[in-house]
């Protein structure tokens, strides 16, 4: 175009790929020829026009570049070409109407060249309509003598393949050919460095060309994604992505959408299948795209590409590739993955597509991936046709949902009482049923549920583990639930056999089916409800060494909380913190919420049974993250109870107090977890002085265990609590006697319950029995590891040796009290035993402290500490272990040297000193 040559025309034909930079390159052309005075005509042929007769040429003479009174002389030819196109073929209305193509459109044209440069630009000459082709290959044969300049684009076949007018537009001598293809390494790498600087292309030069393949179109969508950040960068990725697929042959895209869909394993075989194509077809379709950059070694480049080209598909036909996909890999044999498409595919009514989602539904449950199984259970309830079917289905989805949020699986819970009462679901999953019913607090269906149960179980055989010598023609199955109901929501349980239960974990099934937990179940709650507490003890063992969590079953859950309970009720709390601890580090990955959450309680229980305070305030909380109050139903009693407890123990009572405000069902004050909640509340009435409220609730637990037959003090030791309740109340006859009976209850052996009647009978008991009773309980409960319980009772052993003269010996103790109760973090407690921050008087003064409050010694800035809280001088004698007059002399030393007249005048920085 600087300096064309006189009298003659050339024309260059750029072939490239898509993204190659074809447009790109004429629109530089149509600047470069605005800015030299050349006329450019631009034409763009798109697919859409591909049938218009003539539309590529009336683009170019319908120019707005072109002189008007030029454009008025064509534009009557133009008309009358297009009219004829309609009467006859296109070809027939070109040859006819040759000689007005050549003297009333090009020639002028020609004219206007001979004094003003012109430039053509046709962009995408492979979608030009055949008239506009048949009329230009006149002009482009008489180039020689024309002189035009030319610019045409193609999108290259794959491998030289070409059309016809290609193929003619090369025989001509003054075309030519150019061909575009991808962008070295160092060129992306200079391009990057232009626009992104050095430091860009030093980070990003790799993947830039991995993910481009040197095409430039995706390279500038990389460079400007990075230029704008965040979510810009991969949204412009995928839209320059498909505009290259856009632009292609309609067959490239379908069969990049197949690949989409199937996934970079499909082989050309498996694509022409999806998309009704012969394998030459995907395989020319494959080696155009990674021409162009778009793929690398039959897969995308990316992992944006294959979501963005999945987005792109219209709905229909993606569910229409993923029935399909789904069907090639059922026959191939591939389950799972054909799953995963026909959870994509929308209702596929074909059987074996029904029983695959149900297999990988099952197995998905099973490793706990929750998600996974509701996408496929979702997806087969689509596609159910059998009633019976459907439920079973509807059990598992609620199965599933209970791993997520019990609250959200109850809308199936309801609907499946419908298929139990027109027998269309079975005993197994009914039990399930039940379990689930009466956690949420759904007693009045669970107990419809139960009379069916019972009424079928008369006329049905016994199948699945023998029963131990349970009721007549009582399925063993049910018989383990009965024993579980007895344990767990006793008014509810029905007759239970009272003789001899399988104890002996030899005998349980080497299978971790729903026989092994549904018969663990049983012989736990059994050994709680006939007070066998060894036996017991060494089932829960069993139980939690088989208990593998990467391999979900229903009851597995049940099973696993009651074990681990087992064991805290039986006063083995290290052998079940070590369980904790072994189940944490055995699984792989993250449990589902409720796992978690029953794990979470279990753990938070043993902590505060410990005197771990704020590691069960740590589990307690995180058990109600994972499932809400509303979710845990009945069983909230539990990690509310001990959170309640733990915060108490800890002074934290507006934290407590928010605990005790929630609102529980009515439900869970009738389950075993309803005790630690009521046992838990009696303790915080107790620290708010509300002791009438504390010691109903006290009761009421010794009340609902009698009645259920599960006096056992390892669930919660009500007698003992009820008795320091009676004891503030000033009724010792009352408080002696709740003590008696539970050092004189029969059942197994429970050290800590023992520990903690010892150290109330001390208080019935003359001066001298009392450290030889506070002696041991504090020797079992430091056995049994119950730090909390170990610091009360050190502290009321320090008080006897106080009584009895021996205040050396009362100091140590009550300081050793401090430090287990500091480790507690039960602060109520320190203060009570030593009212000052550090708890030892051998500690340095704090270099930090004004001069005036270092001028006093340790034990006058303990007794002013003490005195500025409002203790008596006899009530610091007392808690001090030394005389009245001791406490005297102190404060007038500390008057003195503070320079105040009495205690009301003492500075209020005094009151947390240590000392």
């Amino acid at each position: 175009m600087a300096s064309p040559p006189l009298g003659t025309g050339q024309l260059f034909l750029l072939e490239g790929t898509v993204g190659a930079g074809k447009t790109e390159f004429l629109r530089e052309v149509t600047e470069y020829a605005q800015s030299v005075e050349v006329i450019p005509l631009n034409v763009v042929c798109s697919p859409e026009e591909r049938d218009l007769p003539f539309g590529a040429l009336s683009q170019l003479f319908d120019n707005p570049a072109l002189p008007a009174e030029l454009r008025g002389r064509v534009s009557p030819v133009m008309r009358g070409l297009m009219r004829s196109a309609r009467a006859e073929s296109m070809h027939e209305a070109v040859e006819r109407n040759r000689a007005d193509i050549w003297y009333d459109l090009f020639l002028p044209v020609i004219e206007l060249a001979a004094t003003t440069p012109v430039v053509v630009c046709v962009d995408d000459i492979d979608h030009m309509d055949a008239a506009s082709q048949q009329c230009l290959m006149y002009l482009v044969r008489r180039l020689s003598s024309v002189p035009l300049v030319m610019v045409f684009t193609e999108l290259a076949g794959p491998s030289g393949a070409h059309r016809p007018f290609h193929a003619e537009l090369l025989r001509q001598s003054s075309v030519t050919s150019v061909r575009l293809t991808p962008l070295s390494p160092e060129s992306v790498r200079t391009l990057i460095t232009l626009r992104l600087g050095v430091g860009a292309a030093r980070e990003l030069g790799d993947n830039f060309i991995t993910y481009s393949g040197g095409n430039p179109l995706l390279l500038d969508a990389l460079i400007h994604g990075e230029r704008l950040g965040g979510d810009a960068r991969h949204q412009d990725y995928g839209r320059a992505l498909l505009n290259c697929l856009h632009r292609s042959e309609a067959h490239i895209l379908r069969v990049a959408r197949a690949m989409a869909v199937h996934g970079d394993d499909a082989s050309p075989d498996d694509l022409a299948a999806l998309i009704d194509a012969d394998p030459g077809t995907v395989e020319r379709a494959l080696r155009t795209m990674t021409e162009a950059g778009l793929l690398w070694a039959g897969r995308f480049r990316h992992t944006l590409a294959a979501r963005a080209v999945l987005d792109d598909v219209p709905a229909a036909d993606r569910e229409q590739l993923h029935h399909r996909s789904a069907r090639l890999l059922y026959n191939k044999g591939a389950t799972a993955a054909a799953a995963r498409h026909l959870a994509e595919a929308g209702r596929v009514q074909e059987p074996w597509a029904l029983r695959v989602l149900l297999e990988v539904s099952s197995e998905a449950l099973l490793h706990g991936e929750v998600q996974r199984a509701l996408r496929y259970l979702n997806s087969a309830q689509r596609s159910c046709t059998n009633d019976r079917d459907r439920w079973e289905i509807r059990a598992r989805l609620a199965q599933a949902e209970w791993q997520l949020n019990p609250s959200a699986s109850l809308r199936h819970l309801l609907a499946l009482t419908e298929a139990v009462r027109n027998d269309q679901l079975g005993p197994y999953d009914t039990m399930l049923l039940v379990r689930q019913l009466l956690w949420m607090h759904r007693t009045q269906e669970a107990a419809d549920i139960l009379s069916l149960l019972r009424k079928r179980a008369a006329r049905l055989p016994s199948a699945g583990i023998v029963p131990p010598a349970g009721p007549p023609n009582q399925p063993a199955e049910l018989h383990a639930m009965e024993v579980w109901l007895a344990c767990t929501y006793p008014p509810l349980a029905g007759r239970v056999q009272s003789g001899s239960a399988p104890t002996d974990p030899e005998g349980a099934p080497t299978t971790r089916g729903r026989t092994f937990w549904l018969q663990s179940i049983g012989v736990l709650s059994g050994g709680l409800v006939r007070r066998r507490g060894d036996e017991t003890q060494e089932w829960a063992s069993h139980v939690l060494g088989q208990l593998d969590l990467n391999h979900n079953t229903p009851w597995a859950e049940e099973a696993t909380l009651l074990a681990l309970m087992s064991l805290v009720y039986g006063g083995r709390l290290s052998e079940a913190a070590n369980r904790c601890r072994s189940l944490d580090e055995r699984h792989n990955g993250q449990l589902s919420p409720m796992w978690q959450g029953v794990l979470d309680a279990a753990e938070a229980e043993i902590r505060l049974r410990r005197g771990d305070l704020r590691e069960a305030v740590k589990r307690g909380t995180s058990a109600l993250e994972q499932v809400s109050v509303q979710g845990w139903g009945t069983a909230v009693g539990l990690p509310l109870g001990t959170l309640i407890l733990a915060h108490t123990r800890m002074g934290e009572l507006d934290e407590a107090t928010e605990l005790v405000t929630r609102s529980v069902p009515d439900e869970m004050f009738q389950s075993r977890y309803g005790l630690h909640y009521l046992y838990a509340r009696g303790h915080y009435y107790l620290a708010m002085n509300r002791t009438r409220a504390a010691l109903g609730d006290f009761l009421s637990c010794g009340e609902l265990m009698g009645k259920w037959g599960l006096d056992l003090p390892g669930i919660v030791p009500w007698r003992t609590s009820a008795a320091e309740a009676w004891l503030l109340q000033g009724n010792r006859d009352q408080a002696k006697r709740l003590v008696k009976d539970q050092l004189t209850s029969p059942g197994p052996e429970d050290t800590v319950s023992r520990a903690l009647a010892l150290r109330l009978m001390a208080v019935f008991s003359s001066l001298g029995q009392r450290p030889r009773l506070l002696g041991e309980a504090a020797d079992l409960l430091e056995a049994d590891g119950c730090a909390y319980e170990l610091a009360r009772t050190l502290s009321d052993l320090g008080r006897a040796y106080h009584a009895l003269g021996k205040r050396r010996r009362a100091r140590v103790i009550v300081r050793r009290a401090w430090r287990v109760a500091h480790l507690c973090q039960a602060e109520p407690l320190c203060r009570e035993l030593l009212p000052d921050a550090s708890g030892d008087a051998g500690l340095a003064e704090d270099e930090g402290r004004t001069a005036v409050v270092s001028s006093l010694t340790n034990s006058e800035r303990r007794i002013a500490s003490m005195a500025v809280m409002g203790y008596t001088n006899r009530e610091i004698a007392e808690k001090l272990f030394i005389t009245p007059s001791t406490v005297e002399q102190h404060l007038t030393r500390v008057y003195r040297k503070l320079a105040v007249k009495n205690r009301k005048s003492l500075p209020g920085y005094l009151r947390g000193e240590p000392g």
